[in-house]
């Protein structure tokens, strides 16, 4: 009779040769087995291995050159509003037109999101931005020597075709090399840069402009972008992931399993609605608001402005810093955040009862509390695949830039209806916005946000709890 018992030496050699073979032949009988598999593990293995062999030498290599390129997209994405003047004088435009030129550049970057994102996935974040870049570097030449508005509008789309992941490839090589508690405040440092690229398209452009006239200002900004991407190229670390790709994630698979994300399914609404009404007001209404309802102007109203990119570059170091810290700390990260969102909503209140005290202060908490938006790419990563990072934050993106576009207009239609007429000093009859209309607006968009953040109020982070289990 055979004898099928099995010493303890041949068990050993099994453990040792064999088992490894045989796991890597065993595969998931299903999808779903699968994703379950992997939501046991947080924090991917390669995460941990890389975390280990940081070196400050690296982390600047890792950073670096993404914050020029992400400085460069800022600055390209808000240049236009000081060069209008001169676009609007050399050719001649309309504000419809001077408005279907600057959307140009958001419909190209919004198309672009998935697309590309889904190219951050499958090969290196930094070559992808490279890439990317060539196509913005040719869109900003292409603008500076436009001889007519159809050239003008497609340099400005292929701008926003080529900028369009400049964020989210960074985003992405951070979650490939950074462990989930200090992911929070590098992508504190890069929003920051994006303000620092923002503040650099105002008064800094508008010297440069008078100086050396707007086509010599984009031919430099083409010569910054290739700068970037030469550095993109060369500089930083391998940046692609080495998650498993035997069996690749279709894009529609790829957004089920982020909506299907609980923590995902929460903080969508709330925060691209935040960051809509963070970037409406700033980009736009700002102004309008302190001009119609403060009566402020010229130098006045230039000095008020710039509070808010200056709470929004303060808070993004300081809620990085402190996000990081609650979570190397084991501590709920979405607590403190939700907390600065229901702050960023308070602060609309004094907008709507048209409050004009200390206005600097309160465009400085307005981008400060604003500022920790930005925090959820970083809570959100670690309860994705691997394989889908890229897709997963291109689609809080393409929502946050869609909010954008809905609140500006929004915004306007409600100011519109509110239009009062006036007598001129020519003795005719002027329509202007009234207060009355920013008031309405703004209490609508409290109502909106206070709602949306009770549907993200239960939402936890629970990564490390998950991880120490």
């Amino acid at each position: 009779m055979t004898n099928w018992r099995v010493s303890s030496r041949t068990r050993t050699f099994r453990s040792l040769f064999c088992d490894a073979a045989l796991q890597e032949r065993r595969k998931p009988r299903s999808p779903c087995i699968a994703r379950y598999l992997s939501r046991l593990a947080p924090l991917p293995q390669e995460r941990a291995v890389t975390a280990k062999k940081l070196t400050r030498g690296l982390v600047l290599r890792l950073f670096l050159p993404f914050a020029v390129a992400y400085f460069t997209s800022v600055l390209l994405r808000n240049v236009n509003a000081v060069a209008a003047p001169e676009l609007v004088r050399d050719f001649s435009l309309n504000p419809a037109d001077l408005g279907l030129l600057t959307s140009l550049y958001f419909i190209a970057f919004t198309l672009a999101q998935l697309p590309l994102g889904s190219l951050l996935d499958r090969f290196d974040s930094a070559r992808v931005n490279a890439s990317a870049l060539i196509v913005a570097a040719a869109g900003t030449a292409l603008f500076s020597v436009a001889p007519n508005t159809l050239m003008l509008g497609a340099g400005r789309a292929l701008i926003g075709l080529g900028v369009a992941i400049c964020l989210m490839s960074s985003l992405r090589a951070f979650s490939i090399w950074l462990p989930s508690a200090q992911q929070p405040m590098a992508n504190g440092f890069m929003f920051a840069v994006g303000t620092l690229g923002a503040i650099a398209a105002t008064v800094p452009a508008q010297w440069a402009i008078a100086a050396f006239g707007w086509r010599a200002v984009f031919m430099g900004c083409a010569g910054l972008v290739v700068f970037a991407v030469m550095a993109l190229f060369v500089v930083p670390p391998p940046c692609r992931s080495r998650a498993p790709s035997s069996s690749p994630v279709s894009m529609r698979s790829a957004l089920g399993y982020v909506w299907r994300t609980p923590q995902a399914r929460h903080a969508f609404p709330a925060v691209s609605f935040a960051v809509g009404v963070l970037w409406a007001v700033q980009s736009l209404w700002a102004g309008p608001w302190l001009s119609n309802v403060a009566g402020l102007s010229g130098n006045a109203l230039a000095s008020t402005l710039i509070c808010m990119p200056i709470g929004m570059l303060t808070g993004n170091l300081f809620h990085g810093w402190m996000t990081g810290r609650l979570r190397a700390a084991g501590r709920d990260g979405f607590v403190y955040n939700r907390w600065m969102m229901l702050a960023f909503a308070l602060i609309l209140i004094p907008f709507a009862l048209k409050l004009t005290t200390a206005l600097p202060l309160l465009f400085f908490g307005f981008g400060f509390f604003g500022a920790a938006t930005n925090n959820y790419f970083a809570l959100l990563t670690p309860y994705y695949l691997q394989e889908i990072v890229g897709r997963a934050n291109a689609a809080l993106n393409m929502g946050l830039f869609g909010a954008i576009f809905f609140l500006q207009w929004g915004i306007g239609v409600v100011v519109n209806f509110y239009r009062t007429s006036v007598t001129v000093a020519t003795g005719g009859a002027a329509t202007v916005a009234s207060a009355d209309g920013f008031a309405v607006a703004f209490a609508a968009l409290f109502v909106v946000q206070l709602a949306l953040i009770a549907w993200l109020w239960p939402a936890r982070d629970d990564v490390l709890q998950q991880a120490r289990a």
